[in-house]
Formats: C-alpha cells, sequence, structure tokens
C-alpha cells in the first residue's frame, strides 16, 4: 500500500482513500480516520469519564455489568464484551475468556499453563488466565497472523 502526503496552503484538508476492494485493513483506518475506534465512555460515581483505548487494561463482566480496568480506576461501561471486542480489536482487545476482554498491548509477561491455558501478567502487575478456548488464537496474533 502506497501512502502520498502533501501538505496544502489553503483549502480543506481531505483524505482521500483508493482501493481496489475493501478489506479489513482498509475499514479499519477508515474507522480511525472517522474516530469510530474512539474512546470509552465510563461511569463512576454518577460521573461520565472518558477513557482512551490504550489506558484500558482490560474489561471484565461481572453479573451482567461491564467493568473497565485501567491503570488505577474501576469504571462502569454500557458496552457488552462482544460490542467492545469488535469496536477496538483493531486496538488490541482480544476475548480471553467468556467473561473478559483484555488489551493484548497492555500485557507483560505469558507463561504456559497445563490445559492449554495462558497466565498473562498485565502492566498493573494482574493476572489473567487466558482459557484454553482463546489461547490459542492468542498464540496466532502474538506471531503476527490476521484474525
Amino acid at each position: 500500500m502506497k501512502v502520498v502526503l502533501q501538505q496544502i496552503s489553503e483549502g480543506s484538508e481531505e483524505i482521500r482513500i483508493r482501493y481496489r476492494q475493501m478489506t479489513e485493513q482498509i475499514e479499519g483506518i477508515v474507522h480511525y480516520i472517522e474516530g469510530q475506534s474512539g474512546k470509552l465512555i465510563g461511569m463512576k460515581n454518577g460521573q461520565q469519564f472518558v477513557i482512551k483505548p490504550y489506558d484500558v487494561i482490560y474489561l471484565e463482566s461481572v453479573e451482567g455489568t461491564v467493568y473497565i480496568y485501567t491503570e488505577k480506576e474501576v469504571y462502569r461501561s454500557g458496552l457488552t464484551l462482544a460490542a467492545a471486542e469488535r469496536a477496538y480489536a483493531d486496538e488490541g482487545y482480544f476475548r480471553c475468556s467468556k467473561s473478559m476482554v483484555v488489551n493484548i498491548y497492555r500485557v507483560q509477561k505469558l507463561q504456559s499453563m497445563p490445559g492449554n491455558r495462558i497466565d498473562v501478567t498485565m502492566d498493573n502487575r494482574e493476572h489473567v488466565v487466558i482459557s484454553r478456548r482463546y489461547a490459542k488464537e492468542l498464540r496466532n496474533i502474538l506471531k503476527g497472523e490476521m484474525r
């Protein structure tokens, strides 16, 4: 893919994408440009907070409510895990179990466990277990293979 940048002195800025066939990569670029990957909204103490996708370490569903975990805070979210995984897959969000989505860019260490599971240490030193159902997909992603 060729990238052409051109500085202009007047007129409005524009981004033009030329493609033969719409691919996931091009869709991701379009979503990023349009700001659709944007930010997450979290609730805490009756207030709404805007959270950058990279700041999220993981999301966890507890009794039907999804919580957003950052380095120092926990927020309640209106998203479902499936929606978060779809919307932020390009930001590194990965479904690691039935009740959790992790940000693979915030993984510090991986360790294999019996039963084809993976113990993951996150940036905040918390341990998350990747269930065997999702372990193979994570290994493929880390090898650079597409989802």
